[in-house]
């Protein structure tokens, strides 16, 4: 009774080896001389069905090994029967062993070339092999079998496309439109291997007929207008996006090509007023926003229309993304675009309190401190900007001449040996690095140090103007080599003519070397180019005037210097006695 069943039941796996099996089983007229060899023959079966059977089970189990062990006994006990061959396939097939699968299920269609299963299966294998051609004809084989399935059509048009035979996959197409009418899939398919075959007319075609009967798919629409726009049609591409707005008027996508193609034509105000719909949209990414948004940055003085438009959009994304550091970042950048720094100001720290790893925002918020001489400020920010960017040059740099705004040389020569390492491809700021070495050094008495950098760097950059002015007065102030200060001095004023600043550092080494007549005539320079506005250059016109013998006018400089504030530590002996103090 077992066996039985056993039987039956690998007839209903294997039905289409029926015809091979069955003539493993007598017919009733057999002679009884027969019957011996009838029950080798069912001891065979039963024994294939076992292992077969088995072979299904670890195959559903997903050992595959083992399955194909057990299919390989099969084959090997009967290799006329065919679904053996078929499993076995099946399973190489999903563990990539392409060839033997091809092989196996090669066997399977010679020896069954109607069963679909079989074709089908060795379809796949071919086309996983790349052979798109002889892949190709086993699903016309298929097609045949099975005309009414479309899924067949699918498959060979994809083995078409694989293969680029892009015409013989668009007859498919055309086929199972036949059959099936209009389809979106199809279409689509078919508008894209036109597109491949640089035929935009006939893609431009099959969309036209798709809208017609999809009036109010928004998707098809705006391919269609794409396809206008590739055939250089931009009239009718205009017409569709006009509708898709009319049914759809919170597409974002729509609004911003409107805008474009506005500002293509320039229609300026329409544009505009389809980039400001855009930008309310929640269709268009934050990202695109923020691109849109930065092109302003370089045109925003341009005229008060472009500022405006910049500062309108800026404002939308603000309400809708208060608490995106970029928002607020670019938002600052037009307020510097537009002068506005204070605003700006707030803005980079807005941005940064969100998010503290922009180094170009952190750099912009210094950079205004700095204009505005708030190295409280700089000094803070700084150093915590370095906190977070511990390799920027530049925050080493910031917080350096902060701390010797501050009198703390040590730190800021600790700052600025340290930063100036991170320094690469940017000889600007080695060179500033450089130079507040030398001053630090100067300002902590270590003027070997000092001279010498400042000679290193004189050596490379000859007119480097700062370091002539700051290395001729800080010699002067030490009485040493004063014919060289004076020669730096004078190369300073010859490079940049009429800075009161220079002009009082030549006029006071002339001071120093005694020619008072001289000195006066340079520092009376410095005082028509702003040098009246500082204690330290007029303190030193009054030390001139009384070298001179003019006692009253150096006495009425010297209180003059003590109201501007800041003068030299002997300003308020030398009012007192009215008298040089040296």
């Amino acid at each position: 009774m077992m066996s039985r069943f056993l039987i039956l039941a690998f007839l209903f796996f294997n039905f289409s080896s029926f015809g091979q099996w069955k003539s493993f089983y007598p017919e009733k007229n057999n002679k009884k001389s027969q019957s011996h060899k009838k029950e080798n023959k069912g001891n065979d079966i039963l024994k294939y069905n076992n292992i077969f059977f088995s072979a299904l089970k670890q195959k559903s189990l997903e050992n595959y090994e083992a399955s194909l062990s057990l299919f390989e006994k099969c084959i090997d006990k009967n290799n006329s029967l065919t679904e053996a061959y078929y499993q076995a396939s099946i399973i190489h097939k999903k563990l990539n062993n392409l060839i033997v699968a091809k092989e196996y299920s090669l066997k399977t269609v010679k020896a069954s070339n109607s069963n679909i299963w079989y074709i089908r299966n060795y379809a796949e294998i071919l086309f996983l092999n790349q052979d798109f051609e002889e892949s190709a004809r086993q699903y016309i084989s298929i097609l045949d079998i099975e005309p009414e399935n479309e899924f067949n059509y699918y498959k060979l048009a994809d083995t078409y496309i694989y293969n680029q035979q892009y015409l013989k996959a668009i007859r498919v197409y055309d086929k199972l439109e036949l059959k099936k009418g209009i389809d979106k899939m199809i279409s689509m398919q078919k508008y894209k291997l036109y597109l491949q075959l640089k035929n935009v007319k006939k893609a431009t075609q099959e969309l036209e007929v798709l809208s017609k009967k999809n009036s109010k798919d928004i998707e098809i629409l705006q391919i269609l207008a794409e396809a206008y726009i590739l055939n250089n049609n931009k009239e009718k591409a205009f017409d569709i996006f006009i509708k898709i707005s009319k049914n759809d008027p919170d597409n974002g996508r729509i609004h911003l090509t409107l805008a474009n193609f506005y500002r293509d034509n320039g229609d300026v105000e329409s544009s505009f007023f389809e980039l400001e719909k855009a930008f309310r949209s929640k269709d268009i990414s934050i990202d695109t926003k923020i691109s849109i948004l930065s092109s302003y940055n370089g045109i925003i003085s341009v005229n008060d229309t472009i500022k405006n438009q910049a500062f309108v959009l800026a404002e939308i994304l603000l309400l809708s993304h208060p608490f995106d550091h970029r928002v607020n970042a670019i938002y600052g950048d037009l307020l510097l675009a537009n002068n506005n720094k204070v605003k700006a100001k707030a803005y980079y720290k807005k941005s940064i309190n969100i998010n503290k790893s922009i180094p170009s925002v952190w750099t912009q918020l210094l950079f205004l401190e700095i204009e505005e001489y708030n190295y409280d400020s700089l000094l803070q920010l700084s150093k915590e900007a370095l906190s977070y960017h511990p390799s920027e040059p530049l925050y080493y740099y910031f917080y350096a001449i902060s701390n010797i705004y501050f009198n703390n040389y040590t730190e800021a020569l600790n700052t600025l040996n340290i930063g100036i390492d991170y320094v690469f491809d940017n000889e600007r700021l080695y060179s500033e690095f450089q130079v507040s070495l030398a001053d630090t050094y100067h300002a902590l008495e270590r003027h070997n140090s000092s001279d010498s950098l400042f000679d290193k760097i004189l050596l490379l950059n000859p007119n480097n103007i700062i370091v002539l002015n700051n290395y001729s007065y800080y010699l002067s102030l030490r009485k040493k080599d004063l014919k060289k200060a004076k020669e730096l001095s004078k190369r300073c004023n010859e490079l940049e003519l009429n800075n009161g600043t220079y002009q009082d550092t030549y006029a006071w080494i002339l001071y120093c070397l005694g020619d008072f007549e001289n000195a006066n005539i340079w520092m009376e320079k410095a005082l028509i180019n702003g040098g009246g506005e500082s204690a330290v250059v007029v303190e030193h016109y009054g030390d001139i005037l009384f070298k001179l013998g003019n006692k009253e006018k150096a006495l009425i400089q010297w209180k003059t210097a003590k109201l501007i504030g800041n003068g030299s530590q002997l300003l308020d002996e030398k009012i007192k006695n009215e008298h040089l103090l040296e």
